[in-house]
C-alpha cells in the first residue's frame, strides 16, 4: 500500500472525530435548554406548594375558621375510653419513697400450737382446716391409754372416799364425845386423820391438773366417781388486750391439723395450730441510708401510707391505710444491706361462709401479703395535685387535656357553615359529644400515681379536665392533626 493511502485514512479519522464531538456538544446544548421546562427542579416545586399553602391559609382566613389543636370525640369513643372528667384539686402533697413491705403474723400473738395433755388414741376430729372455731369449744376427743393418769385417778377417788368415812365417823361418834362415853384423844385422832386425807386429796389433786386433765372433767369425776376413759381437747381460750377494741372474729381459724382417728398419741405431741388475725404486723424493707427518713418519721409521728398491690394500680377505691411506725429493728441484714420496720395493723373479717355447719372467716389482710409502703419525707402545701394518667409528657413539653370551648362568634360561623354543608356531613356532625384541647403545664413532680402541677393560672377550678388516659387522647390528637385539613371536630372520633 502506498503512502498516499494512509495519509487519505488518516485525514478520515480526524474528520469523522471532528463530526461527532460538534453532535455531542449539539445535543448537550439542547438538553440544559429544554430539561427545566419539561422537568421542574426542586425549588420550582417548593416554591409552587408555598404559594399553593398561601392560598390555602388566605382561603381558611376568609372563611374565618382557624385551625387549632384539639380532639374531638364521639360519645361511643368517650364511653370506650371510660374518660373520667373532673376539677382540678388544690391540696397537700407528701413526697414519699416507695419501699416493699408484707403482711405477717404477731410471734407468740397471732399462730397458736394446739398440744395433746395426755397420751392416747384419737377417737374423732370435730374441725376441718379453715374452720372458725369459738374459744373453749372441743376439737379432739382422745381415748386415755396413760397409765400413770388412769392411777391417779384411783389414788384422787381413794382419797376422796377415805375423807368422807372420816368425817362420817367423826359425825357418828359426836354424841359419845360430849356425853365423855369416848374419850376426847379418840376425837383427836380422827380429826389428825381428816387432815392427813385433806393434804393427801390435794396432792391428788394437783397431780391430776399436772397431767393435763381439764377441770372439768375433775369436777365430773369428783361428781360421778367413776374413772374417764376419754378426754376432750379445746380451742385455748382468747384473752383480748382491750376490752374497747372491736372484735368482728368470733375465735380461731384451723391453719393445719395434724392427726386423724385412730392415731396414737404422746402427751405434748401437736395435734393442731390455730391463728387469731385480728391483729397483724407489716414488715417493711429499707435500705441503710432510709435510717435517717425512719428516725424523723418516729420523732414527728407522722404515718405511713400501706397500699396493697390492687390500690397502687387504681383499680381499688380503697383509701390507703395511715399506720403508725412502731419500731425499727437493730439489725441490719448482711446479704442485701437492708432494715426492718414495722408496724402494727389492724384486720377485719370481710365475708363468713357456712358449709355443713361449719364456718369460715375471710380476712382482709393475710400473712404473706405484698404491700407498698410509702414514707414520707416533706410536705408540700397548696399544689395541684393530679393522677398520673391526667399528663402527658413529650420531651420537654407536659400536656393536660381540658375541656374545649368555642366562643360566641366561633359558634356563629361554624353553626353556618354547618348548615351550609348539612347535606354532606348531616352523618358526622350530630357524632361530636366532647372537645377537648391541651393545656401546657410546668411539672414539678411525680411518682407513680400523682403529677404534681404548678399553681401558675394555666389551670382554672371551674375548668373540667380528663383525669385518664391523656397518651391516648394525645395520640388521638395526633392522628387528627395529620388527617387532612378541614373540621377535625366534626369528622374525627
Amino acid at each position: 500500500m502506498s503512502r498516499f493511502t494512509f495519509l487519505r485514512a488518516g485525514v478520515r479519522a480526524i474528520v469523522s472525530s471532528v463530526v461527532l464531538t460538534c453532535l455531542f456538544a449539539a445535543g448537550a446544548a439542547s438538553g440544559l435548554w429544554f430539561y427545566p421546562q419539561v422537568f421542574p427542579t426542586a425549588t420550582d416545586l417548593h416554591d409552587d406548594d408555598d404559594h399553593h399553602e398561601l392560598d390555602h391559609v388566605e382561603s381558611e382566613d376568609h372563611d374565618g375558621h382557624e385551625e387549632e389543636d384539639h380532639v374531638a370525640l364521639s360519645k361511643q369513643a368517650f364511653e370506650n375510653l371510660s374518660l373520667r372528667l373532673g376539677h382540678p384539686e388544690t391540696g397537700d402533697y407528701w413526697k414519699s419513697i416507695l419501699v416493699p413491705g408484707k403482711v405477717v403474723e404477731i410471734p407468740g400473738r397471732s399462730d397458736l400450737a394446739v398440744s395433746a395433755p395426755v397420751a392416747g388414741v384419737i377417737e374423732s376430729v370435730s374441725v376441718i382446716p379453715g374452720e372458725n372455731v369459738p374459744m373453749e369449744s372441743p376439737l379432739f376427743e382422745i381415748r386415755l391409754t396413760d397409765e400413770a393418769l388412769l392411777a391417779a385417778q384411783a389414788k384422787y377417788l381413794e382419797t376422796l372416799t377415805q375423807v368422807e368415812v372420816a368425817q362420817q365417823e367423826i359425825e357418828r361418834l359426836a354424841p359419845l364425845f360430849d356425853s365423855g362415853a369416848v374419850s376426847g384423844a379418840k376425837k383427836r385422832e380422827l380429826e389428825y386423820a381428816v387432815k392427813q386425807l385433806v393434804a393427801k386429796q390435794a396432792t391428788s389433786l394437783q397431780e391430776l391438773r399436772g397431767r393435763g386433765m381439764p377441770e372439768d372433767q375433775i369436777e365430773r369425776l369428783q361428781r360421778d366417781r367413776t374413772l374417764a376413759s376419754t378426754l376432750s381437747v379445746f380451742a385455748p381460750k382468747f384473752v383480748r388486750e382491750s376490752q374497747d377494741t372491736q372484735c368482728t372474729a368470733t375465735g380461731y381459724s384451723i391453719e393445719n391439723l395434724l392427726v386423724h382417728p385412730g392415731k396414737s398419741i404422746t402427751r405434748g405431741e401437736s395435734l393442731c395450730t390455730v391463728a387469731y388475725h385480728e391483729k397483724l404486723y407489716v414488715e417493711g424493707t429499707a435500705f441503710e441510708v432510709d435510717l435517717p427518713v425512719l428516725k424523723r418519721i418516729a420523732h414527728e409521728r407522722w404515718m405511713i401510707a400501706a397500699e396493697t398491690a390492687v390500690d397502687s394500680h387504681g383499680a381499688s377505691d380503697t383509701t390507703p391505710l395511715q399506720l403508725e411506725l412502731l419500731r425499727v429493728d437493730n439489725h441490719v441484714d448482711e446479704a442485701s444491706q437492708t432494715v426492718r420496720f414495722f408496724m402494727e395493723l389492724p384486720n377485719e373479717v370481710t365475708q363468713n361462709l357456712v358449709d355443713e355447719g361449719h364456718q369460715f372467716e375471710q380476712w382482709r389482710f393475710r400473712p404473706g401479703q405484698r404491700l407498698h409502703l410509702r414514707l414520707p419525707v416533706e410536705r408540700w402545701e397548696n399544689q395541684i395535685i393530679l393522677p398520673i394518667d391526667a399528663a402527658v409528657i413529650d420531651g420537654p413539653n407536659v400536656f393536660v387535656f381540658a375541656e374545649h370551648h368555642h366562643d360566641e362568634d366561633h359558634d356563629e360561623a361554624e353553626q353556618a357553615t354547618d348548615e351550609h354543608s348539612a347535606d354532606h356531613d348531616d352523618d358526622h356532625e350530630h357524632e361530636v359529644f366532647i372537645e377537648l384541647e391541651p393545656v401546657p403545664v410546668r411539672l414539678l413532680h411525680r411518682d407513680d400515681k400523682d403529677v404534681v402541677i404548678a399553681h401558675d393560672g394555666q389551670l382554672h377550678d371551674d375548668e373540667r379536665i380528663a383525669l385518664n388516659h391523656a397518651y391516648k387522647l394525645y395520640l388521638a390528637m395526633k392522628m387528627q392533626a395529620g388527617g387532612g385539613g378541614g373540621h377535625h371536630h366534626h369528622h374525627d372520633h
